[in-house]
């Protein structure tokens, strides 16, 4: 498995973009560290970094990728990846979690993993869009 590990800033500083991964490990969520890297990729902005890094396929691992805007308005995606498959996907926005696909069971590990990071939340909303 694949993903993108990035921290890049326009040169004004009103645009930026970072990404993190996390695992879970005996119950606790603990940043990814011993990610191989396949290959550095020109980043989105013009300051900073971006990688291609391999995960292992087995385990629970959570990918987040926040987006600053013009306005300092933040959006996200939270990924969460077990054994390889995606199993859940959430976009953040308005300070509010949504369940976009997949299953609502990983919700409360991505609770808990922005109480940890201190990025405020107020709300989760678990019902799947129809369609």
């Amino acid at each position: 498995m694949e993903v993108y590990l990035e921290n890049s800033k326009s040169k004004t500083g009103k645009h930026a973009i970072r990404s993190l991964l996390y695992t879970l490990e005996n119950g606790k969520l603990v940043e990814y560290k011993t990610v191989k890297v396949k290959s550095k990729v020109p980043p989105t902005y013009k300051i900073g970094d971006r990688t291609l890094v391999i995960i292992p396929d087995k385990g629970i691992f959570i990918h987040l990728v926040f987006l600053k805007n013009l306005k300092n308005k933040v959006r996200g995606k939270v990924t969460v990846y077990k054994d390889g498959n995606v199993v859940s996907e959430f976009n953040y926005r308005k300070l509010k979690l949504k369940l976009v696909k997949g299953e609502p069971t990983y919700a409360e590990q991505v609770r808990a993993l922005f109480q940890e990071l201190k990025i405020p939340i107020k709300g989760i909303n678990m019902k799947l869009p129809k369609g």
